[in-house]
């Protein structure tokens, strides 16, 4: 389907200085919220002792999940330039995106490669029953359980990948350098909020507990508008028999076009969050153009809103509140909002 507005994978311009400044700049926005953290449970320590149970004691952790809150938000925008490193969009150089992009994937607690063979298998089931890889995150009957648990479930299915890669593939010529590279960054992200951070004179209870707390919910938050509440897609030609060809174009015709789908959401959010979180909330532009870096997916929808579907709602905290009787797989198509 030819789209006016919208650049080929050679027409884009890579950012790489600027991708990887923003990159700095999203680790020093985590160190902040980790010093924060641990010079103001310092403070309350010393002004009002107490152990766990006491007042002063849930004083002190609602002040360094609240900082955890920042770093995990930080860790998020991460992750998700990460995610432009998978389509090998983040760096104009292959060894960046795979390393660089590898090493920041490990901070956000994703094994890079294993995350890739999961993301890029939904992209290709994207929201169809069974099929989709983000199924186990989100589909459940409660919605509460599914914004508070997918993240861990997703976890769990990005090392279920590597460690059956580990044990079954590692020694195939196509897996060994891939789980090598996943061992070796997830070991050095560990060494670095377990290790360097720590002897910066930062523990880890006051920097990575506190994120690794508060990650799961606002990662939840996020995740929940990717596709929840849409109804499922089916690619599969469901005929008598045989197909015949007439059946086969019409089919074609009408679903191999991917801009046709709507499998995802639109959420219009303020510019901070958005230049945070690399425009993950044009979701469903980058789905329909998976090539694209971060950069141009807000430009793309505004080029492409009147050619093609999409469903749009103004910000997270709206969506997931129409979200509360929908289910995963919704019945109807929601109206925008």
């Amino acid at each position: 389907m030819a789209v006016a507005g919208v650049l080929k994978p050679n027409q884009q311009i890579i950012p790489d200085l600027y991708n990887l400044v923003k990159i700095l700049t999203l680790f020093a926005i985590i160190g902040a919220c980790f010093v924060a953290g641990h010079l103001g449970a310092l403070e309350m320590e010393s002004r009002w002792p107490g152990g766990p149970g006491s007042i002063a004691w849930v004083v002190k952790w609602h002040w360094l999940l609240l900082t955890g809150t920042g770093a995990s938000i930080a860790v998020i925008g991460l992750g998700i330039l990460a995610h432009d490193a998978v389509h090998k969009v983040l760096f104009s150089r292959l060894w960046l995106n795979e390393w660089l992009g590898g090493y920041i994937s490990a901070m956000a607690l994703l094994p890079f490669h294993s995350n890739r063979q999961f993301h890029l298998a939904h992209h290709s089931y994207a929201h169809q029953p069974g099929k989709d890889p983000e199924n186990p995150m989100h589909n459940h009957d409660s919605l509460l359980f599914a914004v508070t648990a997918g993240s861990v479930i997703a976890l769990a299915l990005q090392y279920r990948i590597l460690f059956y890669n580990l044990f079954t593939r590692y020694f195939t010529r196509r897996y060994f350098g891939r789980v090598t590279r996943d061992l070796v960054l997830v070991a050095l992200a560990g060494l670095t909020y377990f290790v360097v951070i720590p002897a910066a004179g930062l523990p880890i209870g006051h920097s990575f507990l506190p994120m690794f707390l508060a990650l799961p919910l606002v990662f939840g938050l996020r995740a929940i508008s990717d596709h929840y509440g849409l109804p499922p897609l089916n690619r599969e030609l469901k005929t008598e028999g045989k197909p015949t060809q007439t059946e086969l174009d019409a089919w074609h015709e009408q679903n191999a076009p991917i801009q046709a789908e709507v499998t995802g959401w639109v959420i219009l959010t303020n510019p901070v969050l958005e230049w945070l979180w690399s425009n993950v909330n044009y979701h469903e532009v980058h789905h329909k153009f998976p090539y694209l870096s971060y950069r141009y997916l807000k430009d793309t929808f505004e080029q492409t809103r009147d050619q093609l579907p999409y469903i749009v709602a103004h910000g997270y905290a709206r969506n997931l509140f129409r979200q509360r009787k929908r289910k995963y797989y919704a019945d109807t198509m929601p109206q925008e909002s």
